[in-house]
């Protein structure tokens, strides 16, 4: 993409339309910029675009250009989820027209100056998120953006964002293809190509399905055994801090697809089941922009990957597995299969990789959907810093999360009579007890966080600033916390 700043509207006459944004006034609709076109200023006058938040319209000036008048809503109610939110819908609408020469009048955003930062960011990473389809196919996507207003100095966040995205956009990818593509072999294959490509930067390391056994990760194996394609536990690392000993490592959910095993999901709840490995592709893609953006910190993608189908050979409620690290499981229900193979993967990092935090991110359980529904995701954590600081990471990228509770007195809802745990503990407070699960594996000395993301991860129609099915949510998120905890 070609990307400039230029200091007037007089330079943009090749651009195929140039975004004007508006505030909303008492009167009529107030342009961030001064452009004395009449096509302009007639629909202000009129009434007929009153710059509310995320309103367009198109105009048409005499010299042939195509200008969009975009409402940003009152100027003293600003802040980045308006901005993205109202860029979002500028680009779309734009690419709606086949334009792929933008231009936009960049506001002067009010406010001290790391706000007046964050709030171009936030315009920047708009029109990226935005400029991403699927399927692919030959629609036009934006090739040529220019900033009017801005210095060339002011690009360098975009430059930086820009890898961002593209770690988002390759996490929706693998959420958005064919679960017959996206096998864990195949998840394998892509972080070993991340580590050839990354110049040495990223190291991959894939554990099949025979060490795995080796290994005794006696839940990820239960889950493994119907499918048709074999289990892989994949771990990418990015060391950017050498000489430090600080190592966060993200824990990803990796079912390819989940029909619920012989407890059987029924129709309409199986035919997206190829997004239950957003929590893998999230912290994959987290750890390539990592490398990508050169940033001074340690940290570790663990993705245990595997599909939870039906075959003669697939595990059965009631069956009892040892996990890895020795705790006998009772299986209440083979769709609650996630719980499982994580468990075995925060083990396996706490003994192996050495970790000072370990943060999972799962499309866990429908119950984070009744209670929080389609935008926000669920946070569960053992530390009060670790929690903090996701949320700040949360809000400055505007990816949704709410502190849930890890309510200890539900811990006895998950006592067996014939294993250590079970894997359920009833329907009520479904994503609190699947929490308390994976809080028995981690050491009570480790920062945890488990973030329940089965809302937005996934999508069946567009919210907001978030696209239908694959959201890539949590790169953006996990990016954020990575930067605030190396500065």
């Amino acid at each position: 993409m070609l990307v400039a700043a230029v200091d007037s509207f007089q330079k943009c006459k090749e651009a195929d339309v140039v975004i004007v944004p508006c505030w909303q006034t008492s009167k009529k609709a107030l342009p961030v910029t001064e452009i004395s076109l009449p096509e302009i200023l007639a629909p202000l006058e009129l009434g007929d675009f009153q710059g509310k938040e995320g309103e367009v319209t198109f105009v048409y000036a005499k010299t042939h250009q195509r200008l969009l008048l975009l409402g940003l809503g009152q100027q003293q109610q600003l802040s980045c989820e308006v901005i993205r939110y109202a860029f979002h819908v500028a680009a779309k609408q734009c690419l709606e027209k086949k334009c792929i020469k933008i231009a936009v009048c960049v506001p002067q955003f009010p406010g001290q100056k790391e706000q007046k930062a964050n709030l171009l960011s936030a315009l920047y990473e708009a029109l990226l998120l935005a400029n991403y389809q699927w399927p692919k196919r030959d629609r036009p996507l934006i090739q040529h953006l220019q900033f009017i207003g801005i210095l060339k100095k002011d690009l360098d966040r975009f430059q930086q964002l820009q890898k961002v995205v593209e770690s988002v956009h390759l996490a929706r990818d693998l959420v958005n293809e064919s679960a017959h593509t996206v096998t864990p072999q195949y998840l394998a294959d892509l972080a070993v190509q991340l580590a050839k490509k990354s110049g040495g930067d990223l190291k991959a390391t894939v554990l099949d399905a025979a060490a795995i056994a080796k290994n005794k990760m006696g839940l990820l194996m239960a889950v493994s055994q119907g499918a048709a394609v074999e289990p892989r536990f994949i771990i990418l690392s990015y060391t950017g801090k050498p000489k430090h000993k600080d190592h966060t490592v993200l824990i990803g959910k990796g079912v390819t697809y989940d029909t619920g095993g012989l407890n059987l999901k029924p129709t309409g709840s199986m035919e997206t089941m190829r997004g239950d490995m957003a929590g893998a592709a999230t912290v994959l893609a987290t750890v390539a922009a990592a490398a990508a953006l050169k940033l001074p910190c340690n940290v570790t993608a663990v993705v245990p990957s595997t599909e939870n189908v039906i075959d003669a050979k697939s595990y059965k409620p009631g069956d009892v597995f040892t996990a890895y690290d020795g705790t006998t499981v009772e299986i209440g229900n083979t769709d609650a299969e996630g719980r499982l193979i994580l468990a075995d993967a925060i083990s396996y990092t706490l003994k192996n990789l050495e970790p000072t935090r370990i943060i999972d991110l799962a499309t866990l359980t429908g119950a984070i959907v009744i209670a929080l529904g389609d935008g926000i995701a669920g946070l569960f954590s053992n530390d009060q810093d670790l929690t903090q600081s996701l949320q700040r990471a949360a809000e400055a990228s505007g990816e949704a999360m709410w502190e849930m509770p890890l309510y200890r007195h539900y811990e006895d809802k998950l006592k067996s009579k014939v294993a250590d745990l079970s894997n359920v503990g009833g329907r009520a407070g479904g994503a609190i007890l699947g929490a308390l699960f994976l809080k028995h594996f981690v050491s009570k000395d480790i920062p945890w966080a488990h973030i329940d993301c089965a809302g937005p991860a996934f999508l069946d129609k567009e919210f907001r600033d978030m696209p239908r099915h694959g959201v890539g949510f949590g790169v953006r998120l996990l990016i954020k916390f990575l930067e605030d905890a190396s500065c």
